[in-house]
């Protein structure tokens, strides 16, 4: 009953405890890893086998197959995930700066992860949350707030102006799709219409639970999401056919015409009689 309750991990590390974090990516996908469902692995901008890829895209069927992440030496984002009817496993896993972020949902048994990462938080729908180190300590919520007590941080940096946030690019790709599947304006006056907005945050957000893919990267639209807005368009879209009119054409030939009846009188012969008689 404990494996069906959907289970989450998040953990930090520097960059260059990546081989480590790697043997317990790969422990969790050998326990998740069902026959049935395979994981998709996607990886950005990341370098496999000596080689760079901007986007590497693969699927894991078997646990020999797992292997593949042993391969990975370097990467800005990868994303693996197991989505069905009945379970969504997703791990991501991150690069910022020198730290990698690894996020992991779940639902299956759980993974010792204490000695993995420096800082790991634990949580699911059955428990309190608990907090580990890298070196096997487990924390409970209120020793966590007494070391936030009694830390005390750096005095603060001068804050810089922060610029006003960049607006994302708008994509021909997107436009089309949405203008071809609601035969409506995406862009008005030289700005996107609320309704384009609304669809466009609606879709990606389909697209990141359907394939755990990323739509954008660094600016641009992805191949696999560029490809999920096109089979958007090719679907068919169901329409009640009109019934369809007699091939039957009515008879041109005129029916005749009933002739008006005339009554005929027989000739009369009249006897004349003679004036001298």
């Amino acid at each position: 009953m404990f494996e069906s309750i959907p289970k989450e991990i998040i953990g930090i590390a520097y960059a260059s405890e990546w081989d480590h974090i790697k043997q317990f990516v790969k422990a969790l996908l050998s326990m998740t890893l069902d026959s049935e469902e395979e994981y998709s692995l996607i990886a950005l901008n990341a370098i496999i086998n000596n080689k760079r890829y901007e986007e590497y895209d693969i699927q894991i069927k078997s646990q020999a197959q797992i292997k593949l992440l042993s391969s990975i030496t370097d990467f800005e984002k990868i994303s693996l995930y197991q989505y069905s009817e009945y379970k969504r496993n997703i791990i991501n896993v991150s690069k910022d700066k020198n730290v990698i972020v690894f996020i992991a949902q779940y639902m299956g048994p759980e993974i010792d992860h204490t000695n993995y990462f420096d800082f790991a938080i634990y949580l699911d729908s059955f428990d309190l949350p608990y907090f580990s180190d890298n070196k096997g300590n487990v924390f409970e919520c209120h020793e966590i707030i007494e070391i936030m007590r009694r830390f005390k941080p750096k005095a603060p940096k001068k804050v810089k102006k922060l610029e006003p946030p960049k607006k994302l690019d708008t994509f021909k790709s997107e436009v089309e799709t949405y203008e071809r599947i609601t035969k409506k304006n995406a862009i008005w006056r030289g700005s996107e219409t609320k309704t384009f907005q609304k669809w466009k945050l609606r879709v990606n957000k389909e697209f990141r639970e359907k394939t755990g893919g990323f739509p954008y990267f660094k600016g641009k639209i992805t191949q696999k999401y560029d490809l999920y807005l096109n089979n958007l368009i090719k679907k068919p879209v169901s329409k009640k056919t009109p019934p369809k009119k007699s091939t039957v054409k009515k008879s041109t030939v005129r029916s005749p015409i009933a002739k008006d009846t005339v009554d005929k009188k027989k000739p009369t012969i009249k006897t004349l009689t003679p004036l001298n008689s």
